[in-house]
């Protein structure tokens, strides 16, 4: 990648990104932190994420010609179930259980895997299988990793309901700015309102108004680094009502006020 700064996604895919040129701040969840270059962080299959380069590195036609990273993207499931029954694996299988949270790699272990995953772009079919769970093996040696957000999004799930958990984060992510009800979203999965609660909740260990409203805080809090926003801008653009509730709900997911999450932010990124 040789920029930064795509809507909030989220993917099936667990991610590893090495940052090799830029500085921003980096929203997973529930929270935001600033990167730099010679930084790796890991993100769990359906962890919203989005790297924001600093405005510097932005030119006059606004893209950034400063940021470069490269991303490795792969089937966390397929990784999981390729090492079950391998005793030596458990590690990386925990550490792909914890990396729902966004994971920050300490700079102890920055070195080699960051070689490591420059040589991986270079390897071709088995070889490159190989180094990438040797990474995979380094990163679960490491004793000093950061977790990035205190809620993630943990996605306990089959097969068989992927689609319709898919069905219902895109159907979010797509018109979180409009009022949602309860029934719509069953109906967009066939379901009855207590039905899709039940589902929702033991597939996601959150309930879905909950996990809402923790999409639209995440929304806010990227519109809140950006200088033509206000909060009550903020506010009404995520799909909130009242200013009230919006400051209520700010709080409970960030455990900050909009004005006092502003002010962190542009404060790391001075």
């Amino acid at each position: 990648m040789n920029y930064f700064f795509d809507p909030i996604h989220f993917h099936e895919e667990f991610q590893i990104t090495l940052i090799l040129e830029g500085t921003g701040s980096l929203f997973v969840a529930d929270n935001a932190v600033p990167f730099k270059a010679e930084e790796i962080y890991l993100f769990g299959k359906n962890l919203p994420h989005v790297f924001k380069s600093d405005k510097s590195h932005y030119d006059n036609n606004g893209s950034s010609s400063h940021s470069r990273a490269i991303s490795v993207f792969f089937s966390q499931d397929v990784v999981k179930n390729s090492l079950s029954g391998i005793p030596e694996a458990y590690a990386i299988q925990r550490l792909l259980d914890f990396s729902i949270y966004g994971i920050k790699v300490s700079r102890e272990s920055t070195a080699f895997i960051r070689k490591s995953l420059i040589k991986l772009t270079k390897k071709k079919s088995f070889d490159r299988v190989i180094l990438f769970l040797k990474i995979l093996k380094a990163i679960s040696e490491d004793n000093n990793l950061k977790f990035i957000s205190s809620t993630g999004i943990p996605i306990h799930t089959v097969a068989k309901n992927i689609p319709n958990i898919t069905k219902v984060f895109e159907y979010i992510q797509n018109n979180y700015r409009e009022k949602i009800t309860l029934e719509q979203i069953a109906a967009l999965v066939n379901m009855s309102p207590t039905a899709f609660c039940r589902f929702f909740k033991y597939r996601t260990q959150k309930t879905f108004s909950r996990f809402l409203i923790e999409v639209r805080i995440g929304h806010a809090c990227k519109l809140l680094v950006q200088d033509d926003f206000n909060t009550a801008e903020c506010c009404y653009s995520c799909g909130f009502s009242n200013i009230s509730n919006f400051h209520r709900h700010f709080k409970s997911v960030t455990g900050m006020t909009p004005s006092e999450y502003r002010k962190k932010i542009l404060a790391t990124n001075a």
